[in-house]
């Protein structure tokens, strides 16, 4: 029987002989499985185990019986690919860390700068908004945000209203208007902050900036239609990198519709 492509999933000589002898014998005891493919009793036990641990066989009393190809093999597949994919984000995992240590190494030797001198890498959305707080509290002229809704701005907004106080000027770029920011655009407007809409449908980086000396930002990408994916954000007081941003928002903000 053509049962040798078992063996390039893993089957072993003695396993696919046991299990091509059940499927033309129907149920036995070890015994006949013994004589019937002449392997000694230790083999033939080991090949008999090693078949039930991969769903091959079902054990019963003294009694062997072949599983199903069907479903035994589309179980086995089963079972590799979460075993394939655990492996994988194990070496994912082991991959990001290498990287992680490596490539500033790399950059330093190289280009003689190290990443760490360019920005912080912050630990995902919670930690930017803490960042973006702090910015707030420690502004004393101005603060530049960009923003798709501003659907945080309750979570920043009692920071905001104390810069005001300062007469720090707090400047709030929008690049959506619609119901659900028109409540919060006229909270806004009514504390003192200007707001304006961007005269553009999507741009891949949203910050805030304090003084023009310090910047927290987020780099979105798109996948496919509205499906989005963000980068690690970041922060920095690099003079490079901030002048960047600045000099965006600030064309932005020249040429947007004050709401």
């Amino acid at each position: 029987m053509p049962l040798s492509r078992l063996k390039s999933i893993g089957f072993g000589d003695n396993e696919v002989g046991i299990y091509e002898f059940l499927l033309a014998s129907g149920d036995c005891t070890q015994d006949q499985i013994e004589k019937g493919v002449k392997l000694k009793k230790g083999a033939a036990d080991a090949a008999i185990q090693a078949l039930a641990s991969k769903g091959a066989v079902e054990l019963e009393d003294d009694k062997v019986a072949a599983v199903s190809p069907k479903i035994f093999l589309q179980r086995l597949l089963r079972t590799k690919e979460v075993e394939t994919e655990i492996k994988m984000s194990e070496l994912r995992r082991n991959v990001n860390d290498a990287l992680g240590m490596l490539e500033p190494v790399y950059s330093e030797s190289r280009f003689g700068l190290r990443l760490e001198e360019l920005w912080q890498i912050l630990d995902g959305l919670p930690a930017m908004e803490t960042e973006t707080v702090k910015i707030v509290s420690r502004a004393r002229s101005e603060v530049c945000i960009m923003a798709e809704k501003f659907s945080w701005y309750n979570k920043v907004k009692e920071e905001l209203l104390s810069a005001l106080d300062r007469n720090v000027a707090v400047k709030i770029l929008l690049l959506a208007s619609d119901k659900e920011t028109e409540s919060r655009v006229d909270d806004m407007k009514k504390n003192g902050i200007s707001v304006r809409l961007a005269k553009c449908d999507w741009r891949n980086t949203r910050f805030t900036i304090g003084d023009g000396s310090e910047l927290v930002f987020l780099i979105w990408a798109k996948k496919s239609g509205n499906s989005k994916i963000y980068y690690r954000p970041g922060y920095t007081k690099n003079p490079g990198l901030v002048s960047v941003f600045t000099d965006s928002f600030q064309y932005l903000w020249e040429k947007a519709k004050p709401l």
